[in-house]
C-alpha cells in the first residue's frame, strides 16, 4: 500500500470530504495532476473538474479503502508537502454518489440549447484570451454563467457519478 496523504474538499457550506488517500487527480490550470503522498508544494486554480480520489479510507477503516469521484466547479487546490495534504478549496462540489443524475441531464440539455441558440458569454468582449475565449480553470473562475461552463459542468457531475450523457 502507498503512503497514504490528507485530503480535503471544502466548500463554504460544509466539509465535503476529509480522509486519507493514495492519490487525489484533478485538472487545473497547471493541466491535468496527480498528487501522492509528499508531494511538493502547490497552488494551482480548479477547473470544472472530476476530482479522483484513489485508495480514500472508508469509515476510519485503513483496510477499508474505496476509490471516490467529485465533481468541482472550479476553485482553488493547496498541497502543503509538511502537512502531506491536499485541500481543494471549491465553490460548489459534490461527490459522485450524492449527484442528481437526473438533474444533471436537464441542465446539460438546457445548456446545450442555449449555446445552439447562440447565447452569448458574460463578459465575452472584455479580457478574452488568444483565439477569443477563455479556457479551462479561467473559464470556470470568470465565466460561470456560460452556457459551455453550464455544460462542462453537467457534463463533469454526470461523470463523477458514473453516468453516462444521453445519446443524442
Amino acid at each position: 500500500m502507498a503512503t497514504p496523504l490528507k485530503v480535503e474538499i471544502v466548500t463554504p457550506e460544509r466539509v465535503l470530504l476529509s480522509t486519507e488517500a493514495e492519490e487525489v487527480s484533478m485538472r487545473t490550470d497547471a493541466g491535468e495532476i496527480a498528487f501522492l503522498a509528499r508531494h511538493e508544494d502547490f497552488i494551482g486554480a480548479a477547473d470544472i473538474t472530476v476530482v479522483r480520489i484513489s485508495g480514500a479510507v472508508q469509515g476510519g477503516d485503513a483496510d477499508a479503502r474505496r476509490d471516490l469521484a467529485a465533481a468541482v466547479h472550479g476553485g482553488f487546490v493547496h498541497v502543503d508537502q509538511d502537512a502531506n495534504q491536499v485541500r481543494i478549496l471549491a465553490g460548489v462540489a459534490e461527490l459522485g454518489e450524492e449527484v442528481d443524475v437526473a438533474r444533471a441531464r436537464r441542465a446539460l440539455a438546457e445548456a446545450e440549447a442555449a449555446s445552439a441558440a447562440g447565447e452569448p458569454s458574460p463578459g465575452a468582449e472584455a479580457g478574452a484570451t488568444s483565439g477569443g475565449a477563455r479556457r479551462g480553470a479561467a473559464l470556470a473562475l470568470l465565466e460561470a454563467g456560460s452556457p459551455a461552463a453550464a455544460a462542462r459542468r453537467a457534463r463533469v457531475r454526470l461523470e463523477a457519478a458514473g453516468a453516462r450523457e444521453p445519446a443524442g
